[in-house]
């Protein structure tokens, strides 16, 4: 009888629990189907608040090459280290804190002190790792820490082309140079994925259509030469070393396709540590932004100019009497002295003022300032960098224009120009009179798929037969009359400029920019070279300061091509 009763009173409790569970079973069933016929708009905000917050998904930013294809700018991927602590147990914190410590190489003390912060939703351990220190923190296998991918610019060759190709800052923005100029395509597209992710961002579920992958910036290739750009750099910081110049720049273009070969510009910087500088002045590339007067450099525009109108002929001469007045500006040559009888040739070569004011006044202000735009003066080249500058050219007309401009221009002054609009006149004369324009870029590489930059011809400035006529009086003045400027075995052309720098007092003060401007070799120019140093405190003249470079770095050229010399 007793078992019968204890059987039966088992009974009634799993009957009542039976119930029981057969009514909560009952209301939640209930509340499924509620919530599925009539839905809490509250939960659907937090819900579709969760899945269509977007997640990005970082696209790689291109590359930077040169023209054989080695690197100047490349990214690579970087992490930054976090953690949860108060996903950790105690005996994890003590157990992992030296594990942590050695892998990021940080002090114990200072991981343990982190890993300690128990009410710690999210605490950074470090930045920009590397993949291999990733993946150590991935092999601990613990959920609590996180890498979050970064992108970061690597330069191979430290601080070289930096003024061309600008800097990546800490904030991820582009600066400067081909960095700036080409930003959207460097730069690509980042990827969007949507849907509900744990506390750590992890994707627990995506929505249809809540999916675009990223899309990697492309790849930039150059017309620098990154062995030529090395040469220019070192070439040009010994020619300010030992003429104690404040900056300067040297520039190599090829005049037939106007790619720009290698371009210098002193003082430099890092792009890796671009933070380091003693003036934001150094970002600037001046050899597009730079105004500056470029003196004696001009007179062999000046005679392409008449040659081309007729006016005068390569083989006329003049009558130097020291002095010449062009609206009323005395003009004077600089030794002061009178030579009588001079050639276009001797003009050139002991560059003489009176001959080019002689010239011009021959020529008149029309025809001569209508040649000299053709050369691209008073307006941008167009090169594909940051902030280049049209300079400054008065002509006829303008207000501020009087007669004397045209006697004082004739030789380079009064007139502000950039380095690039020199070599790219130069690079006229060397190119059968046709001007090219400039360009750095020679190519974008996008995945598979390669779009070459054509060479762009901007338009005919001179004839082939003033082009063909003044580079044999150009070479002969070289040979003649500049003869720090040549190289044994071939003939080069070139000129020489001394330039005053003008203040509130006029060119009362002693400070000059020299340069000199050449191609070579005659009669087949293969490059263009531009050599310019602002206020030198050793030497007085653009052809003692500036020419030795400009030999220099034509000598690496002629050897790095392989050109022959001439024959006899």
């Amino acid at each position: 009888m007793a078992v019968s009763l204890q059987g039966t009173g088992q009974q009634r409790r799993i009957a009542w629990l039976v119930a029981v569970f057969g009514a909560v079973g009952v209301v939640l069933l209930g509340r499924l189907i509620w919530w599925q016929l009539f839905p809490n708009e509250d939960l659907i905000a937090l819900s579709l608040s969760d899945m269509d917050r977007p997640n990005t998904i970082s696209a790689a930013r291109g590359c930077i090459l040169d023209a054989n294809g080695q690197y100047l700018v490349a990214s690579t991927v970087q992490y930054r280290v976090a953690v949860s602590p108060r996903l950790l147990a105690p005996w994890q914190r003590e157990e992992l804190a030296p594990q942590v410590a050695a892998i990021l190489g940080k002090p114990e003390a200072e991981i343990a002190e982190t890993l300690a912060m128990t009410n710690t939703e999210y605490a950074v351990l470090g930045d920009d790792y590397s993949v291999w220190v990733a993946q150590q923190v991935e092999d601990l296998d613990v959920s609590a820490f996180s890498l979050e991918t970064r992108f970061r610019r690597v330069y191979p060759d430290g601080p070289l082309a930096a003024s061309v190709v600008g800097f990546v800052d800490l904030q991820g923005q582009a600066q400067y140079g081909l960095e700036r100029y080409y930003d959207r395509q460097l730069r690509g597209q980042d990827g969007v994925w949507r849907g509900i992710t744990d506390s750590w961002g992890e994707p627990i579920m995506m929505t249809q259509g809540g999916y675009r992958p990223a899309r990697d910036g492309t790849d930039l290739i150059l017309t620098l030469d990154r062995n030529v750009q090395h040469a220019a750099e070192r070439i040009l910081r010994a020619s300010i070393e030992e003429h104690k110049a404040l900056a300067g720049n040297l520039i190599v273009m090829d005049p037939r396709t106007g790619g720009i070969l290698a371009m210098a510009n002193e003082p430099g910087y890092s792009p890796g540590e671009y933070w380091r500088v003693a003036s934001l002045e150094q970002y600037v590339n001046t050899s597009v932004s730079a105004l500056y007067e470029p003196g004696s450099v001009f007179k062999p525009l000046t005679l392409a100019a008449a040659f081309e109108a007729r006016a005068i002929r390569p083989t006329d001469s003049y009558d130097d009497r020291g002095e010449i007045i062009v609206g009323n500006q005395r003009i004077r040559n600089a030794d002061r002295e009178a030579h009588g009888p001079t050639t276009m040739t001797e003009l050139l070569a002991y560059s003489r003022n009176v001959g080019a004011a002689h010239v011009a006044a021959t020529l008149g202000p029309t025809r001569f300032y209508e040649i000299i735009r053709r050369f691209g003066f008073g307006e941008v080249t167009g090169i594909d960098l940051m902030h280049e500058v049209p300079g400054i050219m008065r002509v006829p007309g303008a207000s501020a224009w009087h007669m004397s401009d045209l006697g004082t221009n004739s030789f380079g002054q009064g007139i502000s120009v950039t380095p690039i609009q020199v070599v790219a006149a130069y690079g006229a004369l060397a190119n059968d009179g046709v001007l090219m324009r400039p360009y750095v870029v020679a190519g974008v590489h996008d995945g598979d798929r390669v779009d070459r930059r054509e060479p762009f011809r901007v338009r005919r400035v001179i004839s082939s037969e003033v082009a063909r006529q003044l580079m044999e009086i150009m070479a002969d003045a070289t040979d003649l009359g500049m003869e720090q400027a040549t190289v044994p075995g071939y003939r080069v052309a070139g000129k020489s400029g001394t330039a005053g720098i003008p203040d509130r007092d006029g060119y009362e003060n002693e400070d000059i920019i020299a340069s000199y401007v050449g191609f070579g070799p005659v009669p087949d120019p293969r490059f263009v070279i531009l050599v310019r140093l602002d206020k030198p405190q050793k030497g007085d003249w653009g052809i003692e300061v500036a020419a030795p470079a400009f030999a220099e770095m034509s000598e690496f050229l002629i050897d790095y091509y392989g050109i022959p010399p001439r024959a006899g």
